[in-house]
């Protein structure tokens, strides 16, 4: 799930846990200002708590942006530990936070499963689960002009029954009832002859 480069949502580096008080203990900070650009994760809403913030060094001209690492990493499935006497912060995957961003991002948009391959990545292998409600409908949103090859995504009703979908180079629309439960999903799949595949899942 760890599949997030942090270079490509911000300009500059991550500031720490101390927030930006930590930015002006530095020298050649001109300016810092709280920004209300929004961050989003695979397209989806990503809500943060504390707010981005804009900084313009001393003889730029241009700001970068700057995130609070503590709150976005957590968000990301880490566990971060700050040590103020060896000046370091020590990142931990793997705890539980993932499921909160799923979370959010149900509340924010519905979006419940977005999943694809990284570029120039000619496999895929992701797996969740999200909240279902009674009466509701998983509209699946599929994108695919892979080749050499084919992805399996299985769905699971909080019973455990099984649904399969097989991907190939084609788009696919696909509705699913759901009941009241948690769901389950796996994908994964190779093919060696290069493309892209996505796939969104919203609850309505």
């Amino acid at each position: 799930m760890k599949k997030f480069d942090i270079k490509s949502l911000v300009a500059g580096v991550i500031i720490g846990t101390l927030g930006i008080t930590t930015v002006f203990a530095a020298t050649g900070i001109k300016s810092a200002t709280l920004s209300n650009t929004k961050v989003t994760l695979n397209g989806a809403s990503l809500p943060l708590s504390k707010s981005l913030i804009s900084i313009t060094r001393d003889n730029e001209q241009n700001a970068s942006l700057y995130v609070p690492a503590y709150e976005l990493l957590e968000k990301l499935g880490y566990t971060v530990n700050y040590d103020d006497v060896k000046n370091t912060v020590d990142l931990i995957p793997g705890n539980n936070s993932l499921r909160e961003v799923i979370s959010d991002i149900i509340s924010d948009g519905n979006i419940v499963m977005n999943l694809i391959n990284n570029t120039n990545q000619t496999n895929i292998a992701e797996s969740g689960s999200f909240q279902a409600e009674n009466n509701q409908t998983l509209t699946l949103n599929i994108t695919s002009d892979i080749k050499g090859g084919s992805v399996d995504l299985f769905l699971f009703d909080p019973n455990g029954k099984e649904q399969h979908i097989t991907i190939g180079s084609a788009n696919i629309t696909k509705e699913i009832a759901l009941e009241k439960g948690i769901w389950q999903y796996n994908c994964s799949g190779v093919f060696k002859y290069g493309g892209n595949v996505k796939i969104v899942g919203t609850i309505n």
